[in-house]
């Protein structure tokens, strides 16, 4: 088992992120996500009052 991993770690680990990759495209794109990334996006500009 070892020298399968050994001999082949290169395609483990690309296979690896290319699936870690892929799927944080599709968690980033996905349908309704926008408004939360523009809200979250605005919390720099708010007025919240507590200014010292």
């Amino acid at each position: 088992m070892i020298d399968f991993l050994s001999t082949h770690a290169g395609v483990i680990g690309l296979l690896f992120f290319f699936v870690f990759f892929t799927a944080l495209v599709f968690w980033i794109f996905r349908p309704g996500s926008k408004a939360g990334y523009i809200a979250k996006a605005n919390i720099p500009l708010k007025e919240d009052g507590n200014h010292e």
